[in-house]
């Protein structure tokens, strides 16, 4: 008689799952990081517009309305203007924001944070890491090295 045995198939199935186990959460971490690189390119955008508002009229813009760029629509991120950070991306599935730092003489930065604690805060520490940030300084906002 010809085929597999019950013992065989569940050795395969159970190594197919360990697998997925290892494989899966990877997965999701390249999500994220491929939902990140659009928001950072969005942010770079709106950054630029700003540095060209700023040329133009001697003072930052407080809206997006005043740029010469339109915000896309995002189903995982809402972007801001905001005096702190200039322009950034609030996740909306999960707790971090990407920004562009205002600083003075040309040194603006990118950078990673949360505002979350607890689990969603150690999460959001790694997803900045994975994004390039160095988490091992206190706070929460890291920036991204580029």
């Amino acid at each position: 008689m010809k085929g597999f045995t019950l013992i065989e198939l569940l050795v395969v199935v159970l190594i197919i799952g360990i697998l997925a186990a290892v494989a899966l959460p990877q997965y999701e971490w390249a999500v994220e990081k491929a939902r990140a690189a659009e928001a950072l390119t969005v942010l770079k955008t709106l950054r630029d517009a700003q540095e060209v508002y700023y040329m133009a009229n001697g003072a930052y813009a407080s809206d997006f309305a005043a740029l010469d760029v339109a915000v896309p629509e995002s189903k995982h991120f809402i972007y801001n203007i905001s005096p702190e950070f200039s322009v950034h991306a609030t996740s909306k599935t999960k707790p971090y924001i990407l920004f562009y730092r205002w600083q003075t003489g040309g040194l603006d930065s990118i950078a990673c944070g949360t505002q979350s604690d607890g689990d969603k805060f150690e999460w959001a520490k790694q997803m900045c890491k994975h994004l390039g940030a160095d988490t091992s300084t206190g706070g929460n906002r890291w920036t991204i090295v580029k």
